[in-house]
């Protein structure tokens, strides 16, 4: 498994402790824990003797809240990506269609029900945007799941609703389910507006995860939910649960997301200004294609033929910086690369270790 964020495994490689390397590989909000979940964790250590409420009935009450859902198409789990393999297991699709370049954890689920799965391939010469209307005629072929990221990761390129609803409607018409990952959506200011979260109550083919990791900035304690109103999913996804699959803390971040509001104004705040100063200081560099990403990250192609995203990569290392290369996502070759957004004195050390690496 290759994904951003392992540390672990570049303190262990390289001998650098973990506690220097920038990670700029994973997308997480540098604001860091809320105060509110730092009181749960100090309140509630004694609360370890005892197992978490099994039905999770105050977490899922508080997500019901937030997010206007009714508590009875809530599924939580360990991380938005258990969420992803429960749904997949629960539908068990014979045949599906995975919308590339994104997350390769889908289809390590679906290889898990041992699914034929098939690749629609978004366009480099058009952005990476989702083209609907192509995607609406592939459907004609026939799945049983279809899987796309909105935002997509790792290109951040985000579909309206507007233009997903033809393809819930075809979905819905076929009988095919349509699993959209919003792990990145909560970062969008207006998300809810775009998200189509509550739009399951109406829809049943639809399945919708989230993850609270990135936005929360608790990657460490994992936790995220799923909604879905389908009878028939809903019922096998209770079957196949295995108890206690959210810890204490976890099941206690209710309180955090109906009382931390002041947090997600000041990282809406923090991605603004940081999200304009870091692509302008990328920009002058004259070294990438930058494209234009909604969530918490930016996508980028290197312009320079004489260095690849690996050699990249081992140069800032040596800056103790760590980048995603995006060269084995489906359908990216090795001049593509992501790197998350971080607060100002972060991000300026990115850009001058870029200046140093190709002596500009």
């Amino acid at each position: 498994m290759i994904h951003g964020g392992n540390v672990s495994e570049i303190e262990k490689e390289y001998g650098i402790s973990r506690k220097e390397i920038l990670d700029f590989s994973a997308n997480i909000n540098p604001l860091g824990v809320p105060e509110t979940l730092k009181k749960i964790l100090v309140n509630t250590i004694s609360d370890l003797i005892n197992y978490p409420d099994i039905n999770y009935d105050d977490l899922k009450n508080a997500i019901g809240e937030k997010y206007k859902l009714s508590q009875d198409h809530i599924y939580v789990g360990n991380g938005g990506v258990q969420v992803i393999f429960d749904f997949i297991r629960a539908v068990k699709p014979k045949k599906s269609l995975v919308v590339h370049p994104t997350f390769a954890e889908y289809e390590r689920a679906l290889q898990g029900v041992e699914s034929k799965i098939e690749e629609y391939q978004l366009k480099e010469e058009s952005e990476f945007l989702l083209n609907v209307e192509d995607l609406l005629q592939k459907i004609d072929e026939g799945y049983d799941l279809v899987v796309l990221c909105n935002p997509n990761n790792p290109t951040g390129t985000l579909t309206s609703k507007e233009k997903l609803k033809p393809l819930m409607e075809l979905c819905q018409k076929k009988g095919t389910f349509l699993l959209i990952d919003e792990a990145f959506m909560d970062f969008i200011e207006a998300g809810e507006e775009i998200s189509l979260l509550t739009d399951c109550k109406d829809w049943d083919h639809l399945l919708i995860t989230r993850s609270f990791t990135k936005f929360y900035g608790i990657p460490g304690l994992r936790l995220g939910f799923g909604v879905c109103s389908h009878h028939g999913v809903l019922n096998q996804l209770n079957k196949q649960m295995i108890p206690w699959t959210v810890n204490t803390f976890a099941s206690n971040f209710g309180k955090v997301l109906l009382e931390e509001t002041s947090y997600e104004d000041s990282t809406y705040q923090w991605l603004k200004n940081e999200k304009a100063y870091f692509i302008n200081e990328l920009e002058k560099l004259g070294l990438f294609k930058i494209y234009q990403s909604s969530a918490n990250y930016i996508f980028m192609k290197l312009l320079n033929d004489e260095i690849d995203v690996k050699t990249l990569r081992e140069e800032l290392i040596k800056h103790h910086i760590l980048i995603r290369d995006c060269s084995n996502f489906k359908g990216l070759d090795n001049r593509f690369l992501r790197i998350a957004i971080k607060d100002f004195k972060a991000n300026q050390r990115m850009i001058q270790a870029l200046k140093s690496v190709f002596n500009c």
